[in-house]
């Protein structure tokens, strides 16, 4: 999900605190203004706007009502600044105004005569009574227009949302640039760990720090980690290999010691042969289990029927199981279609199966199903065993893994069929897994199933031919 990935999480907690950080930097800003604006009207703005107001008065008082008009118009356009003048009752000698001004008028004829003034949103409204120099008494309000009397920048909400939508693009591209080598990491980890073991970071992290030096460090493990299992298997193979012609050489000489030995030597040489065979044939997995690992087993692009290898498998498995008082038994077998190797496929499921019969209580049977599931073929096989600790369920699949010494050695198992069923099945694009089941343990295979080939026009009128009529 994306609300849970490491840059959603430093994208949402970055744009939130910028959000928060410009959202109080307004209020400070704003808050600070309205509180130092009194100071400021006690300086010489407050002694400007005392002479301005005489300057009104007397234009009007003096000079008459046309002058005054000038005086206002000359105001507005040079200032932005609108002016008003009322009598000594408040009536209004060149307009009312807005409802800020007669908010302010309100307040001076209400209370003792000294200047007021409202502030809002960085806008003035300032007034106070004045005496013309005739004695005439008015009151002068001005309604100043200059936004350079507000605070440095206008927080106004659009541009506060302007503001926080930058900060989000900014954001945006550092949540990016510090999520991307992790994100180039977490990719090369997840290839490593599905098999690749030549995935590396390698220079795509540049030099960002910390992440850098972790993208180094995991290059020098996967290395480390390459040379160690590569070793294993050249060891495998080499030691597999070597072991063939000693092999070889001594079936050789235990058929010349049976020509030239006498009736009471054929126990000793019929066991010479019987473990002679059992090293031959862990020899043998050990060579399939090598070429399955290091890729040199392609899957051939051909269809497998896959219950009729099951039922086959099953036909030989019961033959052998039933000396020991044991059954393999079909449970349920589907028809499905796969593509890949048949007798890869074979040596995998027949693996499982003898394994299964190995284990199984005497007197019971292993269970062994094939079924049909969308766009996968389900192998299950079941015994009814001493099951698995469910701390080694995971590890039986690897080589020569052994979950009780001593029962392995009695069942004469190498720990490589498993192994090679494991490889097999993920050569395929399936999946292998094992879980305890009541009394028993149970191994599921997954396949994906082949493609179902449509069937063409030139296939059906061959069907129905005249020649395939008369043929049938």
């Amino acid at each position: 999900m994306i609300h849970r990935t490491l840059f959603f999480k430093i994208f949402i907690w970055f744009w939130m605190a910028a959000a928060v950080i410009i959202g109080v930097f307004a209020l400070m800003v704003r808050n600070s203004y309205n509180q130092s604006f009194p100071q400021r009207m006690r300086s010489s703005f407050r002694e400007a706007l005392n002479l301005y107001a005489e300057a009104a008065a007397h234009t009007y008082d003096h000079d008459g009502p046309q002058a005054f008009a000038e005086f206002v118009g000359k105001s507005q356009r040079e200032s932005g600044t609108l002016v008003y003048l009322f009598d000594a009752n408040g009536h209004p000698i060149n307009g009312a105004g807005d409802a800020e001004v007669a908010a302010l008028l309100q307040t001076i004829l209400t209370q003792p005569p000294q200047d007021r003034y409202t502030l809002i949103s960085g806008r003035v409204t300032w007034g106070r009574p004045v005496t013309a120099l005739s004695g005439g008494r008015y009151i002068f309000i001005a309604r100043l227009a200059a936004v350079s009397l507000g605070p440095p920048f206008a927080f106004t909400p659009l541009r506060i949302t302007v503001s926080i939508l930058i900060a989000g693009l900014g954001c945006y591209l550092l949540a990016l640039y510090l999520s991307s080598p992790l994100k180039k990491l977490r990719e090369t980890v997840q290839a490593f760990a599905q098999g690749n073991l030549s995935a590396r970071v390698g220079p795509s992290l540049g030099k960002r720090g910390e992440v850098a030096d972790l993208g180094r460090d995991f290059d020098h493990m996967a290395e480390r980690i390459s040379n160690l299992i590569d070793s294993q298997k050249r060891l495998l193979a080499d030691i597999s290999h070597e072991l063939r012609s000693p092999l070889a050489r001594l079936s050789v000489a235990l058929e010349l010691a049976r020509k030239n030995s006498s009736p009471a030597a054929m126990g000793p040489l019929n066991r010479i042969e019987q473990e002679s065979e059992r090293v031959n044939e862990l020899v043998g997995q050990l060579l399939a289990l090598t070429r399955l690992e290091s890729g040199a087993e392609r899957v051939p692009a051909e269809t497998v029927l896959l219950e009729d290898v099951v039922q086959q498998i099953i036909d030989d498995a019961n033959f052998e199981a039933k000396p020991l008082h044991k059954e393999v038994k079909i449970v349920q077998l589907d028809k499905c279609r796969v593509n890949g190797s048949t007798e890869l496929l074979r040596s995998a499921i027949e693996n499982v199966v003898r394994n299964a019969i190995r284990y199984t209580t005497p007197g019971t049977a292993v269970e062994v199903g094939l079924y049909w599931k969308l766009d996968t073929a389900e192998l299950s096989v079941r015994d009814y065993g001493p099951g698995v600790p469910e701390s080694d369920l995971e590890h039986i699949f690897e080589p020569f893994y052994r979950v009780s010494e001593a029962r392995d050695r009695a069942s004469g198992g190498a720990g490589l069929g498993l192994s090679i069923a494991d490889r097999t099945v993920k050569l395929h694009g399936g999946s292998i897994k094992a879980t305890n089941a009541q009394d028993g343990l149970l191994v599921t295979i997954r396949l994906p199933l082949a493609p179902v080939q449509p069937v063409t026009a030139a296939h059906d009128q061959a069907a129905f031919s005249p020649a395939s009529l008369a043929s049938g």
